[in-house]
């Protein structure tokens, strides 16, 4: 049997840091000359995750072309313990299929595509239930949204217990286009950031008519940052660290740790609460938006990756949010483009703003006050994110929390 230890050096193995007890292949099928699996990681405290894995990714453009082969819309090869099935959308150019090739840079999942033609992103660590993005993507499509790729088809495996994994999605590729974290690091576009701030208006209507998971309130995680910056600063000091191009870590988690008390009181009691805010009800939302999220085009902005964040589970990432949340998470991406190229970005942030104001009627004012716990909270889980994974980028929102 292959030995998939491998797995563990992964950018999109999300089981970093925790001992492996065995990693061993559930069930697979034999497709395109070679084979799709399910493994299941067993880690040392008992807790195991599911991942999707191909065995030759070389050889994606053969698997598709035979689950697509004569024009087929739904193919499904049986496995040992259930079945894959592959199911194709209005638009599917099945004539490119074979000419599908992996790109080389890894994120949380893995990308393979054809230029300008399809995208395919295979999922990684599997949860079972309706995935979102999958869900939003035809959501969108069947609306007539134009600011998002259209989706053109789903992979999914069915375990014999009658559990449902999404493994991956086709989509559109838009070649030519540039990130738009790449843009506005290079320049702080006005125009730019007025015309996104009436996209992402235009996708929160659509979104509307969505249904998901009863909203919560959701409190920022203050306690995990008050441990990780107590834990920082005694690290970082005791060891003398100095991390090049970025300010001191440990001087930084003591100016944190001593605004804590400021920071929370500043944050609104019932802001925080989607079904309380004045101009926004709980909907559903993208639940990662930032600009490596969207993509500038010829034909305007492209709004990708609807998954939600890829580490919380499938019912957390379908809950029913206040829109807000996302316009907190762009204005903060705002915030580290320019912090990362020595930019102002406060012109910028207004313009967001009032496109976004232009297209849902809401004055800017209005929306600067239901954002502003938003991007409180978002500030919280980047400060948190950084100190676990990222120490020399925790100065950004170290800043952005301290000048709260």
């Amino acid at each position: 049997m292959k030995n998939f230890s491998d797995i563990s050096g992964k950018r999109w193995f999300m089981g970093k840091g925790k001992g492996i007890a065995s990693i061993q292949e559930i069930d697979s099928a034999e497709l395109g000359d070679t084979r799709i699996l399910i493994l299941q990681v067993t880690f040392a405290d008992g807790s195991k995750d599911l991942y999707s894995y191909i065995e030759d990714e070389s050889r994606i453009g053969s698997l598709f072309h035979e689950a697509f082969a004569d024009g087929a819309c739904v193919s499904i090869f049986p496995s040992q313990k259930g079945y894959f099935r592959f199911k194709g959308a209005q638009g599917l150019p099945t004539n490119v299929l074979r000419n599908l090739k992996p790109l080389t840079t890894e994120q949380s999942n893995s990308a393979f595509f054809v230029p300008g033609k399809l995208f395919f992103k295979l999922f990684r660590r599997l949860q079972p239930g309706l995935h979102p993005e999958a869900e939003i993507l035809q959501h969108l499509v069947q609306n007539e949204f134009r600011g998002a790729p259209a989706f053109y088809g789903s992979c999914e495996y069915h375990s014999e217990s009658g559990e449902t994994f999404t493994l991956g999605i086709l989509e559109q590729h838009f070649q030519g286009a540039t990130d738009a974290w790449v843009y506005f690091n290079q320049q702080m576009d006005e125009n730019a950031a007025r015309e996104l701030g009436v996209e992402t208006a235009r996708m929160h209507k659509v979104l509307k008519g969505l249904d998901g998971t009863n909203p919560i309130k959701e409190e920022p995680p203050f306690e995990k940052l008050e441990e990780l910056l107590k834990t920082a600063g005694k690290n970082l000091v005791a060891e003398n660290v100095a991390i090049d191009g970025a300010k001191d870590v440990a001087e930084e988690a003591v100016r944190v740790l001593e605004a804590l008390p400021r920071i929370k009181e500043n944050l609104p009691k019932n802001e925080g609460d989607a079904s309380l805010s004045p101009i926004f009800q709980p909907q559903r939302i993208h639940g990662d938006f930032h600009l490596g999220q969207v993509l500038k085009t010829s034909d305007g902005f492209k709004i990708l990756d609807f998954e939600g964040e890829p580490t919380r589970d499938l019912d957390f990432r379908r809950r029913l949010r206040s829109p807000a949340v996302d316009i907190a998470g762009m204005l903060r991406s705002f915030r580290y483009a320019a912090a990362t190229s020595h930019k102002n970005c406060s012109a910028v942030e207004v313009a967001f703003l009032e496109g976004y104001s232009e297209e849902s009627s809401i004055d800017t004012p209005r929306l600067q006050k239901a954002a502003a716990p938003y991007v409180l909270s978002k500030a919280v889980y980047e400060a948190c994110y950084e100190l676990e994974f990222r120490p020399d980028w925790f100065w950004i929102p170290a800043e952005g929390l301290i000048n709260s």
